[in-house]
């Protein structure tokens, strides 16, 4: 699950989720205007996370930065 940023409406929505379906590897991606995240489907064998992210960027859009401690800062859990 990759979380997002930069999409406006569904359309962005449809054109993220088809740039995604189009990285070899990729076997579905379903992305999510209203939860601004993609689920993607993947052969980690042929596709990697970072691959996803030059193809999420290469689209126009932003994968989101993780937030979880109170202060606005990461807790550190995650690696993020």
């Amino acid at each position: 699950m990759l979380k997002l940023a930069g999409m406006q409406d569904e359309h962005c929505a449809a054109k993220l989720a088809q740039a995604l379906k189009a990285v070899k590897g990729v076997e579905d991606a379903k992305v999510s205007f209203d939860q601004n995240r993609a689920t993607v489907s993947f052969d980690e064998f042929l596709v990697s996370t970072q691959r996803l992210q030059v193809a999420v960027e290469d689209a126009g859009f932003q994968i989101a930065k993780p937030v979880h401690g109170e202060d606005g800062e990461c807790c550190g859990g995650c690696g993020g």
